[in-house]
């Protein structure tokens, strides 16, 4: 009996016993749950020097062209100030890192457990990582592109500049070495595709055909890049969807149409050639025609409005960002189009109420911009006031537009010129926002505006003004 009493007395105290080692032995469900998850991140460690004191964090980036997406963001760690982003692991694909998108390294990240950055805040393009295979696999692949592009440079200035009567003899061994290289080209392609298609996918829309090599297929070197510049890579892959060299490499591609003189013509036909090779859908599509616009920005301001406007009918509904400000963009490039419409100014009235262009519809307006300070302004302003007051009953009108800072300075050059017209000013001299939308860099400037708001002519000034005018209204 005593034994028994015993035996139920130790029976809760051993039961208890069990229950600890149980936990002790098995991971609550959420404990597992969260060391599973730590198993799957990526950690990006960012050792960037010259970050200033009153930054406190550093963003990853989705490169999308002419957007790009924040996918994460950093704090400093402690005590090495480093920053650091831990993101699911994937397949491996490209990021950039930056304080902001305007300067950032790319990295490859997806598959290793951990990759350190080395960077410069003022340099963030020239960042490199350590102990990263696929970021080692990347720098190399940039370092022969870079090669490729640099031997290709030399060999064509040694063919142009052999000229004389040994011209053509002198070019023998320069087109045998070219020809070497497209070959060298093509095999590396070759290795590269099998052995990291991401990488390939990149350096085929670099490593572009030798037209030197091949300049008997084609009667010119514009006609042979408007159908053979992307011919190595094959946008048909879904993979380039996840390659933001795709903006980079129209982007160039666009600017070196330019360096070989290709018409207008030529270069919207090689243009929309190369964007017909991408699926209309695709995100390629979207860095590709994003890219386009970008070198046209530089090189043909008809086209890029024309490419600008394409691009926001098909993603205004779809914003990454990007859309504001190339709306902007439109509307500051169309300030030098006739036909296109006027963009409107509002501002402050020197009895300090506002007024807006806007309100002028169905007159022909000269919008002037000027200042109190400026001479050739204060001198042409005789000639406004003589074309003013005989058109005017016509349904001329004039909106000054001032670049003055100082409001009793503006206020009194309008009383001493008798400018009778409506004016608006920020009062904020260069800094001003009507000036920047449209594009104003110097004054006088002016633009005559139809009835219906479009811009019919820019910079008319003196007997040209009065001509124009006389065309408009009769004498």
């Amino acid at each position: 009996m005593k034994k028994l009493l015993i035996l139920l007395f130790l029976l809760p105290v051993l039961a208890l016993q069990a229950q600890k080692t149980a936990k002790t032995r098995t991971p609550a469900p959420k404990a597992a749950a969260t060391a599973a998850a730590a198993n799957d991140k990526v950690t990006l460690v960012c050792k960037i020097w010259g970050v200033p004191a009153n930054t406190d964090s550093v963003n990853l980036y989705e490169m999308l062209g002419l957007a790009n997406r924040v996918v994460a963001r950093a704090g400093r760690r402690m005590p090495d100030s480093a920053f650091v982003f831990r993101i699911p692991m994937s397949d491996p694909r490209f990021y950039g890192v930056g304080l902001g998108d305007n300067a950032m390294a790319k990295v490859v990240l997806g598959q290793e457990k951990e990759v350190t950055l080395w960077a410069n805040c003022n340099f963030m393009e020239k960042g490199r990582t350590v102990n990263s295979p696929a970021n080692k696999a990347l720098e190399n692949v940039q370092r022969q592109i870079a090669d490729f592009q640099s031997e290709s440079e030399v060999l064509r200035t040694k063919y142009y500049n052999s000229d004389g009567n040994l011209g053509a003899v002198a070019r023998t061994p320069v087109e045998e070495s070219i020809k070497q290289l497209a070959k060298s080209k093509s095999r590396y392609l070759d290795s590269l595709k099998t052995a990291n298609p991401m990488l390939w996918r990149m350096a085929s829309l670099y490593i572009t055909p030798e037209y030197l090599a091949e300049k008997s297929a084609a009667t010119t070197e514009v006609d042979f890049y408007t159908k053979n510049y992307f011919r190595n890579a094959d946008f048909n892959s879904t993979g380039f969807d996840n390659i933001p060299d795709v903006f980079n490499s129209f982007e160039k591609y666009v600017t070196y149409l330019a360096q070989i003189a290709a018409s207008s013509e030529k270069v919207k036909q090689a243009i929309d050639l190369q964007l017909s090779q991408i699926p209309a859908k695709s995100k390629a599509y979207r860095m590709a025609l994003g890219g386009a616009i970008s070198g046209l920005k530089t090189t043909n301001g008809q086209l890029c409005t024309a490419y600008t406007s394409d691009y926001l009918n098909l993603y205004r509904n779809n914003s990454l960002g990007e859309v504001a400000r190339l709306e902007y963009d439109i509307k500051k490039a169309g300030t030098f189009m006739p036909g296109f419409e006027a963009p409107d100014l509002i501002g402050m009235t020197p009895d300090s109420s506002n007024y807006s262009l806007k309100q002028l519809r169905g007159k022909i307006v000269m919008v002037d911009f000027w200042a109190s300070w400026c001479g050739p302004c204060r001198r042409e302003n005789p000639n406004v006031v003589e074309n003013y007051k005989k058109y005017k009953d016509k349904g001329f009108d004039v909106l000054g537009v001032s670049l003055d800072r100082d409001i009793s300075a503006w206020r009194k050059a309008i009383q001493q010129d008798g400018l009778p017209w409506h004016h608006i000013s920020d009062l904020k001299g260069w800094q001003s926002e009507h000036a920047a939308l449209y594009s104003v860099t110097s004054i006088p400037q002016t633009l005559l505006i139809d009835r219906e708001g479009k811009i019919i002519v820019r910079n008319l000034r003196g007997e040209q003004l009065g001509e124009k005018l006389k065309e408009i209204f009769g004498e």
